[in-house]
């Protein structure tokens, strides 16, 4: 696997011209599975090509996603950081034991408490987890008194979605055969009102639909994807699509990269309104233009963007389109609505 990743990094970096040190690397992301599990010498391997072909600099973001259900030392930890990762991601999803089982995850809620605090003392201000609402039979004082103890022990990211009920898994099943209840729309709102509430009241700023932070502590990464910065996604899992990891490695082996696959024009349009309308800052009128060769309000159903305006949903200004708080609220209807 680590010579089928570094195969494919140098490739990719060569073809798509990356391999310059005047571009210097803005963030690196080690995510899908359990990538702490790795030998450290792994990511020092791949840093190691990165810094040669490009250049990593002090402000360069390194993180790494961490399963609350690994018993990882502080001691390993430390070695992560020592080899550069300087941001590290939680997926705790709920300190409650009961809704950890109806999600399938193999941690318990002392684990994901310890392997929290233990992150926040080697990376102290960098670590970032998530939280999951909407849960079968969760009521809104269920909600809130999980958000009331998250913002007590929580550092200073925090990422809270709304449960998704993916078809083919036993919860879409039991959903589908009425053998529990998801809060409705109404509850759902609720929710997400008292999420808004509790983490303003934390210090924490609301900046993307599921995404919080204080002290500046924003994801670079996750904001390159939202801004519509170039990334290059490398492995089995890159761009998140699903690919054989057997059949990736005799790409990787044969090839030297594995197979890409470009978005056309119209697609590309559509994804930086999409990812625009969930953060605070918007779509940045230049960039569109500058990606797309066409300028956003000329785009843009013109007629639903002033009523959009004029309903407090958007607020255009000299040099982006963004979403209101009550914008980001409706962010998937909003999109609807804007693009013809």
């Amino acid at each position: 696997m680590e010579h089928a990743l570094i195969t494919e990094l140098e490739t990719e970096l060569v073809q798509w011209g990356l391999d310059q040190k005047s571009r210097p690397v803005r963030s690196v992301y080690f995510g899908g599975g359990t990538p702490s599990l790795a030998r450290p010498s792994m990511f020092k391997s791949i840093l190691g090509v990165l810094d040669r072909l490009c250049h990593l600099t002090k402000n360069t973001e390194i993180s790494m996603e961490g399963n609350p259900s690994s018993m990882i030392s502080v001691k390993s930890l430390r070695s992560l950081r020592g080899i550069g990762i300087n941001r590290y991601s939680l997926g705790v999803q709920s300190f409650q034991n009961h809704i950890l089982r109806e999600l399938g995850r193999d941690h318990t809620s002392s684990s994901a408490l310890r392997s929290l605090l233990e992150a926040r003392l080697v990376w102290p201000g960098r670590v970032s987890m998530d939280l999951i609402m909407g849960h079968a039979g969760q009521t809104l004082d269920d909600w809130t008194k999980e958000l009331r103890f998250t913002m007590d022990v929580v550092d200073d990211h925090i990422s809270l979605y709304h449960l998704t009920v993916e078809p083919g898994t036993e919860l879409h099943s039991t959903v589908a055969r009425g053998m529990v209840t998801l809060p409705d729309n109404d509850l759902g709102t609720d929710m997400y009102e008292a999420m808004i509430e509790l983490t303003s009241q934390a210090g924490f700023e609301h900046y993307e639909v599921s995404n919080f932070a204080r002290n500046g502590a924003y994801s670079i990464h996750n904001s390159g994807h939202w801004l519509g910065i170039d990334y290059l996604g490398i492995g089995p899992g890159a761009h998140g699509r699903i690919r054989d990891p057997a059949g990736w490695m005799h790409q990787c082996t044969e090839l030297g990269t594995g197979r890409t696959q470009a978005i056309d024009a119209e697609e590309a349009k559509r994804e930086l309104i999409v990812l625009g309308m969930r953060t605070k800052l918007g779509v940045e009128l230049e960039m569109f233009e500058r990606n797309t060769g066409q300028e956003l309000l000329k785009y843009l159903d013109a007629d639903a963007t002033k009523a959009c305006i004029a309903a407090g949903l958007i607020t255009l200004r000299p040099l982006s389109l963004s979403p209101t708080e009550r914008g980001m609220a409706v962010a998937d209807e909003l999109v609807a609505r804007l693009i013809p």
